[in-house]
């Protein structure tokens, strides 16, 4: 019987959640007892879209601009050489390929060499359903 089998006749769990309990046994391996080392487990509630959009972010000392990755209804992965700082609050106006702008409020959640990843954290109600409509168009 594998790990999974065995953590799933233990606990009586559904796969999502036995997937999250390998990764943090597999992350504990590499870690050892002593790690400062973040385990990071993908719990996103939303799709990510492949896509390749322009973005405007203000970080309230200097305005960005950069190019957007993926999406979701939740967040997005902004490719972007300026470092900006993990739990960062930042306006952001993403710029879609038939020029409609979305702005929302969010958070830095994920700090990568190459960008941010970001949680979508307030976006007005009327935003919010275009935004929408424009995920599901992707």
């Amino acid at each position: 019987m594998d790990k999974l089998q065995l953590i799933k006749e233990i606990l009586n769990t559904d796969a999502q959640t036995d997937n999250k309990i390998f990764q943090l046994i597999q992350a504990a391996k590499v870690c050892g007892p002593d790690s400062e080392k973040v385990i990071q487990i993908d719990e996103r509630e939303n799709t990510r879209k492949p896509v390749s959009l322009r973005v405007n972010i203000n970080t309230g000392k200097e305005r960005i601009m950069a190019t957007v990755e993926d999406v979701s209804l939740g967040g997005a992965f902004i490719n972007t050489h300026k470092k900006i700082p993990r739990g960062e609050q930042l306006a952001v106006r993403l710029i879609s390929s038939a020029g409609e702008e979305f702005d929302f409020i969010s958070e830095v959640v994920r700090v990568e060499e190459s960008g941010v990843g970001i949680l979508i954290k307030s976006i007005s109600p009327f935003q919010e359903e275009r935004f929408r409509q424009f995920i599901k168009q992707l």
